[in-house]
């Protein structure tokens, strides 16, 4: 995906050149060629290699929104496998949402990936085009590296196999996000909407119309969040539904949660390394301070914390 064709393009040509002469008997002429075919070639290496090379190699050089969320989607099935996992799932859905270029983009891709073949798909694809709406695209790009900066906050799996023809058809929704139709662009524009037609034509395997998709976007959103907030919240439910049922001793249930707590701690904080030991100790000791209290609330909210930190070292 990524385009780093000029300085490889130039060092590319410069050596050819250098090659013929070298051919022609030219020893100095080569020498001139060749060593300004690796200057460029040294800025190529430089540039993929850095972090922003990086980037541009796995999400293309404007952040392409379709690989990255494809790659978000295909770390889900693991992530739901834990109560962390569950929330990093959360806080995907909620940056999505809450931020209107990804938000519009999502729409997008969504309704171009997942739509049926239409009665007219050309006049489908026209009409939709004209209804992006426009943004800088500079803008694009800053607000598409918040959700890599996101995937790589949490070391998801990057390098997740993506078919050729599904990187072809996200390249071409890109192109008629970032680029309004003109006398200049006319074919490119027009190859891009043709790849984006020919892949609703072939597909049939998604119930939802393209209309559908679009519109209930943000109610898909809202039903998958529901879902992942009530897996989250089932443990909590336990402990308020303890503490408020009158049969339950709650200063036992309380010190219960503390030496589980405790002890969890001290079992990690002996296998841990070195470095993380500190840590640990630190929040052994908070968790050890820790008394009970006659207020219900503080009571719930102290064992939620232990809670988590359990669920942290069982991950």
């Amino acid at each position: 995906m990524a385009d780093f064709n000029d300085n490889s393009q130039k060092g590319s040509v410069l050596m050819q050149q250098a090659l013929k002469k070298l051919a022609e008997g030219d020893v100095e002429g080569f020498e001139k060629n060749r060593e300004m075919a690796n200057r460029y070639f040294d800025l190529f290496y430089a540039e993929i290699n850095s972090e922003s090379g990086k980037i541009s190699q796995l999400y293309g050089e404007s952040r392409n929104f379709g690989i990255i969320y494809n790659v978000f989607e295909q770390n889900i099935d693991k992530l739901f496998e834990t109560k962390k996992g569950k929330h990093i799932i959360k806080e995907g859905y909620d940056l999505i949402k809450k931020n209107n270029i990804l938000n519009e983009e999502f729409k997008i891709y969504d309704l171009f990936e997942k739509s049926n073949k239409q009665n007219n798909t050309k006049d489908f694809v026209n009409e939709a085009v004209s209804l992006i709406k426009r943004f800088d695209k500079q803008e694009i790009k800053e607000n598409n590296e918040k959700f890599i900066r996101f995937i790589k906050k949490y070391n998801l799996n990057e390098y997740v196999e993506i078919p050729e023809e599904t990187e072809n058809l996200y390249e071409a929704i890109e192109y008629v996000i970032l680029n309004k139709k003109d006398f200049n662009n006319v074919d490119a524009f027009l190859n891009a909407k043709n790849t984006i037609v020919e892949h609703i034509e072939k597909n049939s395997n998604v119930e939802a119309t393209g209309k559908m998709t679009f519109d209930q976007f943000n109610e898909k959103l809202d039903e998958k969040q529901s879902e992942i907030d009530e897996s989250i919240n089932s443990d909590e439910k336990k402990l308020i539904e303890m503490f408020t049922s009158k049969s339950t001793n709650k200063r036992q249930v309380f010190e219960d949660y503390k030496q589980n707590t405790l002890q969890k701690l001290q079992e990690t904080i002996e296998t841990s390394e070195e470095e993380d030991k500190e840590n640990w100790k630190e929040i052994y000791e908070t968790v050890n301070a820790k008394k009970y209290s006659e207020k219900l609330t503080e009571n719930i909210v102290n064992c939620a914390e232990m809670l988590e930190i359990c669920s942290t070292i069982d991950e």
